[in-house]
């Protein structure tokens, strides 16, 4: 009733034309605070959608989740350097401190983590690849890799998880973190095809191993050796031991030890005569797959050795440059050639 009153009160004077531009002039000020509220919200929407693609690029570079606020700076100064004021203000309103950052990367991956159980529970069949390692703290960490395949023979392969072992590294650990990242994901091994494991005695054991443990609950499916340690176990069964030594002395003579000197020298020279590398690499027994590495790049440079080795080389190097020409030297390389790539890379 007061609305109407109102209305008579402060528009009935208004007849006619007079009352159509009244009311287109209502109308066009409503627009205006109406255009004011969707351009606050569109801004907001931007800058929400540019805190979770900054927070995403700093997750991806691996980089500290502070430099959000870094990004900020850089991305006002940038638009003031063009003369864009108003997008260096756009900017200014994108939130990225540290705290924010944080929560916008739990939230990508409560998102992305979702889809991906979604995946895995509408599949029609699933196999496991464990490999079990320690890292640097020596705590054992357990790295779960799946390869489902659904209805439309559509396959996704993904890390599922890496679990911390902290305590014992039994075939029993193992199998209770397997089966309770299996039970969160896929609701149980009754689609379980295969799995494929480092070889270990805790997850090869037929009693007390992982495997004895899968085949004690009921699961049947095959359990292999992971085709990357089958290639290491295949390179282990070729006798080259007499290769790898001269190597690695002749590496050592180069950059191994105190030779900073000769090691410089060495990667000048191989700039000069442009090399098919810079530099040799160094062969470590914890890392077998440097191997492969290490030699092909002492066979790339195979004829710049010698030179090097008796020119800037202090000592007598004439055997190392002998040994590396015998037959029995240059056999094992055929061989090498013939193994899967990722056996000598």
């Amino acid at each position: 009733m007061k609305i109407k009153n109102h209305e008579r009160d402060k528009y009935g004077k208004y007849t006619g034309a007079a009352r159509s531009a009244v009311i287109a002039d209502l109308k066009v000020k409503l627009n205006q605070q109406q255009s004011i509220f969707t351009r606050i919200t569109s801004t907001q929407e931007s800058a929400l959608k540019a805190s979770y693609s900054v927070a995403l690029e700093l997750a991806k570079a691996k980089k500290p989740l502070s430099d959000g606020e870094m990004v900020k700076r850089c991305a006002m100064e940038m638009a003031k350097s063009f003369g864009d004021e108003d997008m260096a203000k756009n900017f200014e309103t994108v939130s990225l401190s540290r705290r924010t950052v944080t929560r916008r990367i739990f939230d990508i991956h409560n998102h992305v983590d979702g889809k991906r159980k979604q995946v895995m529970h509408d599949c029609k069949y699933f196999s496991l690849a464990l490999d079990e390692s320690t890292d640097v703290t020596d705590i054992s960490q357990l790295l779960i890799f799946t390869r489902t395949i659904d209805s439309s023979f559509v396959v996704h392969e993904e890390l599922l998880k890496l679990v911390s072992l902290h305590n014992t590294t039994k075939g029993t650990d193992i199998f209770n973190a397997v089966k309770s990242v299996v039970n969160e994901y896929y609701g149980g091994f009754d689609k379980l095809s295969a799995v494929v494991t480092d070889g270990a005695p805790a997850m090869q054991g037929k009693h007390n191993g992982f495997a004895g443990l899968l085949q004690q609950s009921g699961v049947d499916c095959p359990i292999l050796h992971c085709i990357i340690h089958q290639e290491a176990l295949c390179a282990k069964t070729l006798n080259f031991s007499h290769v790898m030594d001269l190597v690695t002395k002749v590496t050592n003579l180069i950059r191994g030890g105190n030779r900073s000197l000769s090691h410089r020298r060495f990667v000048a020279f191989l700039d000069e005569v442009s090399a098919a590398y810079g530099d040799l690499q160094m062969h470590t027994e914890i890392r077998w797959m440097s191997r492969g590495k290490c030699l092909e790049r002492f066979f790339a440079l195979r004829t710049e050795l010698p030179v090097f080795l008796e020119d800037s080389v202090r000592g007598d190097t004439s055997a190392y440059t002998r040994n590396s020409e015998t037959p029995n030297f240059f056999a094992i390389w055929p061989s090498l050639r013939t193994l899967p790539h990722t056996s000598i890379t």
